[in-house]
């Protein structure tokens, strides 16, 4: 029976830092739609940040920003952005203090000059320069250091990733309100002033319902595969959710299945055992 399989970038089908999928995660994918399967990336980023090696790859489609971006071959059918206020409400709580910032759009990438040099230096204490600079998140960034009319120029933002921020994150989704989403960051070391801000009611899981609807098919037709903290509705949504060895405690707690970590071939391991390949 044919399966929606939905598959987060970082840390589940490439490592850390790395930008291409494994041979055994390659030749599991490859598989997997010989049976019949669909396979979906399924990430927090934005569609600009997806590495062109994952673009290139015969994905049947893409739930990117988190939900916000969903396309099933050519065709959107789901793109839900903040809008001028509530893009200046991220503005006016975090926007003129020690944080991060960049703003994530379908098309590009958007910071300043000081927003931009608290991601290198938090970056740079987990990866290595070259990791940085090659990274889609870094690279054709869009500077612009105006703030005057920022949020007028940008209302497309789709969801933001910050760092170094004053709040932690518990005070930061109190300051946000009900409008907003705050989770931990993806990075390889998570920590509770770093993270994603993303439209509430929009979601990964949601991503998902919007592609099984398009496709009328149902969800228990659907397998999600992930490792971090904005995985956690994709793997309570999906009729399986399997967690890779190298998910926090956390991760591993809301999952179905406990597979190995990316490093031992855990994403093959997985589908193997499923029956997907």
């Amino acid at each position: 029976m044919k399966k929606l399989l939905f598959f987060d970038i970082d840390g589940t089908l490439v490592d850390f830092g790395n930008s291409t999928m494994s041979p055994s995660t390659t030749d599991a994918l490859i598989r997997a739609k010989q049976n019949g399967h669909m396979i979906f990336l399924c990430t927090g980023r934005s569609y600009n940040q997806i590495y062109p090696s994952l673009k290139a790859f015969d994905f049947d489609g893409v739930v990117a920003a988190a939900g916000g971006y969903v396309t099933v071959g050519d065709k959107v059918i789901a793109h839900h952005v903040y809008g001028q206020n509530l893009l200046q409400k991220v503005l006016d709580t975090v926007g003129d203090n020690n944080t991060g910032l960049i703003f994530q759009t379908k098309d590009k990438s958007i910071t300043n000059h000081k927003w931009a040099d608290k991601f290198i230096s938090a970056f740079s204490k987990q990866f290595d320069m070259h990791v940085i600079q090659d990274n889609p998140t870094f690279k054709d960034i869009v500077i612009d250091d105006e703030l005057s009319s920022f949020s007028n120029r940008y209302a497309d933002v789709e969801s933001t990733i910050y760092c170094n921020c004053d709040y932690h994150i518990d005070d930061l989704r109190r300051l946000l309100g009900d409008e907003f989403v705050v989770t931990l960051s993806s990075f390889k070391e998570p920590e509770p002033y770093s993270g994603e801000i993303t439209l509430r009611g929009v979601n990964k899981a949601t991503g998902i319902r919007d592609v099984v609807e398009f496709l009328h098919m149902s969800q228990a037709d659907t397998i999600g595969f992930g490792d971090g903290q904005n995985d956690f509705d994709m793997l309570r949504y999906c009729d399986v959710g399997v967690a890779m060895g190298n998910s926090s405690d956390e991760v591993k707690a809301v999952a179905d299945i406990v597979t190995d970590d990316i490093k031992e071939d855990g994403l093959k391991n997985a589908m193997v055992h499923l029956g997907l390949v």
